[in-house]
């Protein structure tokens, strides 16, 4: 905690005062340009990633960036989503799935985790992506493998994302746009969903087509 501490101190006498007007001015209300949705992993930090100012992004954080179609599951991720889409009319809505996930090598070995009863719980939302994963891999359990779970978890969590009604009345307006990531920790290399070619590009070479409806 004294490293916390010491950080609340130098933000409140060092960093606040030279960004002072942009938080009074974020202190009447916030306007974000996007919903970003991804894992809780310590390793993430959404806005350093995106090299995104406060209110810029509205962040959901929640385990191996799993969204629960609706209604299975109507909690804090379900109400942070409408809240983003149906409130502050956010639009774009990204999800960002990433290396190295604790829940997707918990989706390829359970057995571990089984006394954990909420994450064993939680883990059967991966099994979708599990079973899209297989039956496009040749070699299943390998490293190879794991991203490509990580990528097809977030293609079905875009699925899911979907099966909201803030964000599909948004998406039958053409009102919204959903985006799909996949940040590889080691090399710091971005990769975004191309909805019409099924597969994660490069994102300087995706732009254009990066958008799924």
């Amino acid at each position: 905690m004294d490293k916390i501490f010491k950080g609340l101190a130098h933000f409140q006498k060092d960093v606040f005062p030279r960004h002072r007007d942009l938080f009074e001015t974020l202190a009447l209300g916030q306007r974000p340009e996007a919903l970003f949705i991804t894992c809780s992993d310590s390793r993430i930090d959404p806005c350093l990633l995106t090299q995104t100012k406060p209110g810029e992004l509205f962040i959901c954080r929640v385990v191996g960036n799993i969204i629960p179609p609706y209604p299975s599951l109507v909690g804090g991720v379900a109400a942070t989503i409408e809240y983003a889409a149906g409130v502050l009319g956010v639009p774009d809505i990204i999800i960002c799935g990433h290396t190295d996930c604790g829940v997707m090598k918990g989706v390829m070995n359970p057995e571990p985790l089984k006394p954990l009863p909420s994450i064993s719980q939680w883990l059967d939302y991966g099994q979708p992506a599990y079973r899209a994963a297989m039956e496009r891999s040749t070699e299943p359990g390998g490293p190879a493998f794991e991203i490509a779970l990580g990528e097809r978890n977030v293609v079905e969590q875009l699925r899911n994302l979907r099966t909201h009604p803030a964000v599909k009345a948004r998406l039958e307006l053409s009102d919204v746009k959903l985006h799909g990531l996949f940040y590889h920790i080691g090399s710091g290399l971005v990769t975004t969903y191309d909805a019409v070619q099924d597969r994660f590009a490069p994102l300087a070479k995706a732009m254009p087509k990066r958008i799924t409806k």
